[in-house]
């Protein structure tokens, strides 16, 4: 089996217990299609102890699933998968009993009694790989095995299918329901449109028919009701070159529909090969740049925006990429002050999220760097939001705003609240619509 196949199905079992529990996740693979030779029951395994030791461990709140093979600095492949979390998290008796379950034991020289904090190590029993846990309190909890594994590269369509800059819709009402369909569409070079309702996005294919603008060759939408296939066939029907997708949970009974109807039903998470398909599917005669320029495209599609992430906490900065990324921005991130400075030098940001603690330059001191640069012309503007956790909110957010930040987020940052602080500080470029969601 290949490698991102497997953690594809693995995530999908997990899944009904992610969304009966109203979590919101964001899914990502990199690196190599990797062919996995002989048994891989314990990979399998070690996977879905994890994905489910993780999950155990949040009321609600926000989840990070990724993961990649690469071929390590001694020659041999190398799996890895890391899982985050950040939001309300269950009892610290009830997080005992998941690290009791996976077999991982605080001892004294791994747990911080003054902040609640603990990293730990162990043997994962089904792999044998190396399992990572650690607890940032209230910020979030982080995953990691890193486990050897035989088989061999596999090459995935070379070059990767593009699709030229053809219109997609996502479409999505519960947030993170679509997962990261949008980003890695756009990976694909297919121009994302997101809607948080169906009859948004019909009314808005509608229009776009009506006005004789170019109409997407692709449009993906996650069940949430139920009725989505009946809305979905009429339209399937009205707009042959179009691809609809449904993508629904695993056990959904809308699977049974899949032999007799015009919509393409496809149960969620969408693999990468899932997705390299569908844009091989786009016709060439559709999608050629020729055609594309007989029809103005809409305002609502645009180039994403770069958002740099600074923080030192392996828990925030993997949560942070996976709300940013699923809301549609470009991730880079710093580890520390001096790095943040570096980066925006080579190239400037449309916005920085700053954590506050950090060592050598906090985030205050790194802020006052970046604008007296942008004072003399050294970097130009960009809004700077602080994220950051602790006591006595009010006076951090008076530190925050006295040193030039245009915002304040504390932690665990929900995903609702970020999407509309970067929105409330970040310009909108000409005929740009603010669309990352309708």
């Amino acid at each position: 089996m290949e490698f991102s196949e497997l953690f594809t199905q693995s995530v999908r079992e997990v899944l009904p217990l992610v969304r009966r529990k109203a979590l919101v996740y964001y899914l990502d693979f990199d690196g190599a299609y990797f062919e996995l030779a002989g048994e891989h029951a314990g990979l399998r395994s070690g996977t879905h102890r994890l994905l489910r030791g993780l999950i155990d461990c949040f009321e609600t709140g926000f989840l990070v699933f990724t993961s990649a093979v690469v071929c390590g600095t001694d020659g041999r492949w190398k799996a890895t998968l890391h899982l985050a979390g950040a939001g309300a998290t269950a009892s610290f008796s009830s997080i005992a009993e998941v690290l009791a379950r996976l077999q991982l034991q605080a001892g004294p020289q791994t747990a911080h009694a003054s902040s609640g904090a603990m990293r730990i190590s162990a043997v994962c029993p089904a792999t044998g790989g190396r399992v990572e846990f650690a607890y940032a309190g209230h910020e979030g909890i982080f995953m990691s095995l890193t486990v050897d594994v035989e088989g061999e590269e596999v090459p995935g369509p070379s070059p990767l299918p593009d699709a030229e800059g053809v219109i997609a819709f996502a479409v999505s009402e519960v947030p993170g329901g679509l997962d990261s369909v949008a980003r890695r569409l756009r990976r694909l070079g297919w121009q994302v449109a997101e809607f948080g309702a169906l009859d948004q996005a019909i009314h808005r294919l509608a229009l776009d028919r009506s006005n004789g603008q170019t109409l997407p060759l692709l449009l993906v939408v996650a069940e949430v009701s139920g009725q989505e296939l009946a809305a979905l066939e009429p339209v399937s029907r009205a707009l042959p070159a179009t691809r609809v997708v449904l993508a629904v949970l695993a056990g959904s009974a809308t699977l049974d529909a899949r032999a007799h109807s015009p919509v393409d039903i496809r149960p969620l998470p969408l693999s990468p090969r899932d997705l390299e398909r569908l844009t091989q599917h786009v016709d060439a005669l559709t999608s050629t740049a020729a055609s594309r320029e007989t029809s103005p495209m809409p305002l609502y599609v645009h180039e994403p925006r770069r958002v740099l992430v600074v923080d030192d906490s392996v828990v925030n900065q993997f949560v942070a990429r996976g709300q940013l990324e699923l809301l549609g921005y470009e991730v880079t991130v710093a580890t520390n002050g001096r790095e943040a400075l570096q980066l925006c030098r080579e190239r400037a940001p449309d916005v920085v999220l700053m954590d506050m603690d950090m060592p050598e330059l906090d985030g205050v001191q790194t802020t006052r760097h970046l604008r007296a640069w942008q004072q003399v012309g050294i970097v130009p503007p960009f809004p700077i939001v602080a994220s950051t956790s602790g006591e006595d909110m009010d006076r951090r957010r008076a530190e925050c705003l006295a040193a030039g930040m245009d915002g304040y987020l504390s932690k665990p940052m929900e995903l609702r609240r970020l999407a509309d602080e970067i929105h409330r500080v970040l310009p909108e470029r000409v005929g740009e619509r603010p669309t990352t969601r309708h």
